[in-house]
């Protein structure tokens, strides 16, 4: 800090006292120049009419001799006070000898309470009507009022502009108000009334060619300005993201605002809002709020609370003041207008002198002051030319925008270091903090690492447990399979061994009727009946047996070898389905293959059949209530390479299983495939069943199983099976009994091979 003792001080005092006064100086500069612009650029007044300003001849007479001409010297002015003159006083009367000709090309009125009317003749030399559009390249008017008279006199329209009103009135939408005109050969009379606080008559008549030219002008400059007012707001908004100090954040905002600024004093809210909001726009946000919170940025950004605080204290002031006038500019506007200003002016001295006291002992303060003085030079431009000493011309409208994006960017810049400096700071305090905490670091992973080590045992021995429970489930399943089997292949023998016995005794009596010489025609041929009928039915019986015991065999031998091998699936799902007929029969329910065609695939039939067990017991066990016969129907179909979501296959069938039962609850549907979940814990569920299911059809069928379920409407589990034809590195290749050839009973039957 610097020694505010001694010579010191006093060097520091006589600075600050040479600061304070040229700022003096310069508010006494813009407080004297705006009225005496005014006095000279208001030409209602009589005694500001020079004859030697503009000639008789072209005073208030426009010749429409080029696409591109400028009115405003050529108007006549006349200024009304009390805002009470009608049409009809400023066209007769005395009022109407009081107009008075304009001395400069943009006729300015700075803060006026009056009401200003302007007539200008246009004359059109050719014999052809000219289409001019009328411009008055000033946005903010109160109300503007357009009247139009014929070569003969008559009135031809009247045209009304309002600040609030729910239409601009304009004819083409502007950002400022445009009005077409037809003029027809020979003089066309306009009469003009304006009213605003500062109001402007910078009035051009162009052609629609030389408007698009003006407006494309516009629009590069314009585009220019914002895009680079963007690119600051982005690059500061990243660094708020990146740092969140509270200046970086106060300086976004200050470019977002700036950017409001410039879009509402270049009159775009009067061509894309509504008449009422662009009024409150261009109040509220034109009018303070990028003094205020410029003000604020700049305590934020010198840290004046620290290190200057009464000059932090004045321009925290002058905010809040600036709030508080904000209703002036509803109520009274040239008065709020006027305190703005003021306001506004005090707190670029204030701040400028902080900056200036600060500029040897702070990097920030530099980086202050540059990009704060383009934007004071706005603050004079805009003074200037509202009293009326600088007209609305392109290189003030210019000047109006271009130095705040420049001082936008620069403050931005500023900001950047500031940031960096910080988190330079931020990073050396970090430093230490980081070697604590990779020492507590490394204590922690010792104990993770103990813990682990503990956790994997601990895991080993579950996954141990779950495989000896998965091998009691699948022998359980092979059991109870054999004891259905069994009791399915009693019946078949016991109608052939009752049926033997018969014949047996049938050939003992024929044999006796022989021996006795009693054997008739009549009783040979009974017997030879009976024999070829019990016959049948032994060789009925003992096909079913065989065939049983066939698929018996292949179903078993599936499931211990889990061989890998084509089948015709439809055929083998029946035998299946064949073998858990005693399981299906002893609770009253059936099971139907359905196959629109035959279904050739390559898999291992072996942990299919045990995936359609699972699903049968699945069902019986949970699905139907004791008494409840049910129906369960399993559907497959083919699916070609373009309908098989797999990579790499030939095709797959898609397997649908489907009960009538009573469905899964919503709520534990997504369970059901997990391991050791089960419903029926004491009721014989090991809540391993789908969970089998689910690990044979994912890894070793290469496939995909879901489920679908609605209360009281059954379950749905669909299969998607990939074809493993062709597939390295899957099992041995199909066997070549059959070359290939799907097995079904018919043919494992007649030639005699084994399933």
């Amino acid at each position: 800090m610097m020694d505010l003792r001694g010579d010191g001080a006093g060097r520091d005092g006589v600075g600050l006292r040479r600061w304070m006064a040229l700022a003096a100086l310069l508010f006494l500069i813009l407080a004297i120049g705006a009225p005496a612009a005014r006095a000279d650029t208001v030409a209602a007044s009589p005694l500001v009419t020079s004859p030697s300003a503009i000639s008789p001849a072209a005073a208030g007479l426009v010749v429409v001799d080029g696409p591109d001409l400028s009115l405003g010297g050529h108007l006549e002015l006349l200024e009304d006070k009390g805002r009470n003159l009608t049409l009809a006083d400023v066209m007769s009367g005395p009022a109407a000898d009081r107009f008075t000709p304009a001395t400069r090309d943009t006729p300015g009125f700075a803060r006026t309470r009056s009401a200003y009317w302007a007539r200008v003749t246009l004359d059109n030399p050719t014999d052809g009507t000219l289409n001019r559009l009328l411009v008055f390249a000033y946005p903010y008017y109160r109300s503007l009022d357009l009247y139009v008279f014929s070569p003969t006199g008559a009135p031809v329209e009247q045209r009304h502009v309002a600040e609030g009103a729910q239409a601009r009135g304009t004819d083409i939408p502007h950002r400022y108000p445009v009005f077409t005109l037809a003029l027809p050969p020979g003089r066309t009379v306009l009469y003009m009334r304006v009213e605003h606080y500062f109001a402007s008559f910078a009035l051009y008549l162009r052609t629609s060619d030389a408007q698009g030219l003006v407006d494309r002008r516009d629009i590069l400059l314009h585009g220019l300005t914002f895009g680079v007012l963007i690119i600051a707001a982005a690059y500061q908004f990243a660094l708020v993201v990146m740092a969140g100090v509270e200046v970086g954040v106060t300086l976004l905002f200050y470019a977002l605002i700036t950017l409001a600024y410039i879009y509402g004093q270049l009159g775009y809210p009067w061509e894309h809002l509504p008449a009422d909001f662009a009024s409150h726009y261009y109040r509220e946000v034109v009018g303070t709020l990028p003094v205020a919170v410029g003000q604020i940025f700049a305590v934020q950004f010198l840290d004046l609370r620290r290190r200057q605080p009464w000059i932090a204290r004045l321009l925290l002031l002058s905010t809040g003041l600036l709030v508080l006038d904000t209703p002036l500019h509803y109520l009274e506007p040239a008065i709020g207008s006027g305190i703005a200003q003021a306001l506004a002016l005090l707190g670029s001295i204030l701040t400028l002198t902080a900056a200036v006291r600060d500029l040897r002992r702070s990097v920030n303060a530099r980086f202050f002051l540059l990009g704060f003085l383009p934007i004071v030079g706005v603050a004079v431009v805009w003074s200037l030319r509202a009293g009326g000493a600088l007209p609305a011309a392109i290189w003030t409208e210019a000047a109006l925008y271009a130095p705040n994006a420049i001082g936008v960017v620069l403050l931005t810049f500023g900001v950047a270091y500031r940031i960096g400096k910080e988190r330079e700071e931020r990073e050396r305090a970090l430093e230490a903090s980081e070697a604590a905490l990779r020492r507590a670091n490394d204590e922690l992973e010792d104990r993770v690492r103990t813990r682990t080590a503990e956790l994997s045992d601990s895991l080993e021995k579950l996954k141990r447990s779950q495989d000896a429970l998965v091998q009691a489930e699948k022998l359980a399943s092979l059991g109870q399979l054999v004891a259905g089997v069994a009791h399915e292949i009693n019946t078949p023998i016991g109608v052939t061994l009752t049926t033997a016995s018969h014949v047996s005794e049938r050939v003992t009596a024929i044999d006796h009727l022989v021996r006795d010489g009693r054997l008739r025609r009549s009783d040979l041929a009974d017997f030879m009946g009976d024999l070829a009928e019990s016959s049948r039915l032994m060789l009925s019986n003992i096909g079913r047996a065989a065939s049983l015991i066939q698929s018996f065999k292949q179903v078993s031998a599936d499931q211990s070898s889990e061989e890998r091998r084509r089948v015709e699936l439809c055929a083998y799902m029946e035998e299946v389905v064949s073998s858990l007929g005693p399981t299906l029969r002893r609770g009253g329910h059936t099971a139907e293959i359905i196959c629109p065609c035959p279904v050739e695939l390559e898999t291992y039939p072996g942990l299919l059949a045990q995936v359609l067990t699972n699903f049968v017991s699945n069902s019986i066990l949970h699905a139907y209530e004791p008494g409840v016969r049910g129906h369960i129907t399993i559907t497959a179909r083919r699916l070609g390479p373009g309908d098989f979501p797999g990579e790499g296959y030939a095709g797959g069938a898609q397997i649908v299983y489907q009960d009538d039962g009573r469905g899964i609850p919503a709520a534990i549907l997504p369970r059901i495939f997990d391991p050791f979940f089960t419903t029926r814990r004491g009721a014989g569920g090991t809540g391993l069943g789908l969970n089998i299911v689910y690990n044979l059809v994912t890894h070793r069928l290469k496939g995909t199983v879901t489920a679908a379920s609605e209360a009281g409407a059954g379950t749905r589990f669909t299969l998607i099976l990939p074809d493993l034809r062709g597939r390295e590195g899957q099992g041995e290749a199909p066997e070549a009994a059959g070359q290939g050839r799907p097995h079904t009973p018919d043919t494992l039957v007649a030639a005699r091979m084994p399933r």
